[in-house]
């Protein structure tokens, strides 16, 4: 009886990881893979039109902004497109700008990449972190220190990144974005995964 229950929750997890896209299926991993190529070969051939350049050639090569995040810590900013036709506000262009107005980097980026698996894990940390201030957070889940500080244009609030890798233990680079408000408690927690840079 207990033999039967197991094979069925595995059969139930193995059947949700394939609808969520959960990129531990082989089926899920290599049509991932797949895109991450096609990211990747997309990011170099824009580069060149953009790298060393002011931050009006990604105005000018993208549209209008998702978001601008102001650097708390170092200067410059991050500009933040939605990848044409992505009408959830899923998959981004990010571009990085130097406090001299000048293009550093450029790279691609997908919020929940891991799809199921990344939304229980929010919902795992949300009682956690959910009203609690930065320290509290950063006990809680243990990220260490913030990698990046930034401020949001879009929503007035202060926003620090940490390494989600040994934490989430996948591949790639994985960010955990926690969100602030003025009173310096947390509102909303993001998984970030970079697909291309």
């Amino acid at each position: 009886m207990k033999k039967s229950y197991h094979c069925r929750v595995a059969g139930l997890a193995s059947v949700l990881c394939l609808m969520a896209g959960c990129r531990a299926h082989p089926i899920s991993l290599a049509i991932t893979l797949a895109g991450d190529v096609v990211d990747r070969e997309d990011v170099q051939a824009r580069e060149p039109l953009l790298l060393g350049r002011p931050s009006s050639a990604a105005d000018d090569m993208f549209g209008a902004r998702h978001d601008t995040l102001y650097d708390r810590e170092n200067g410059g900013k991050w500009l933040v497109y939605c990848e044409p036709g992505e009408s959830l506000a899923e998959s981004f262009y990010v571009v990085q700008v130097s406090p001299e107005d000048e293009i550093l980097n450029l790279l691609k980026a997908k919020r929940n990449i891991d799809g199921l698996e990344d939304l229980y894990k929010l919902d795992e940390w949300e009682p956690l972190i959910v009203g609690a201030n930065r320290a509290e957070c950063e006990s809680a889940i243990q990220f260490g220190e913030s990698l990046y500080h930034l401020y949001s244009e879009a929503t007035g609030y202060d926003t620090y990144f940490y390494d989600a890798r040994n934490v989430l233990h996948t591949r790639g680079e994985r960010y955990c974005i926690l969100c602030f408000d003025p009173d310096g408690r947390c509102w909303e927690a993001r998984l970030l995964g970079v697909t291309a840079d």
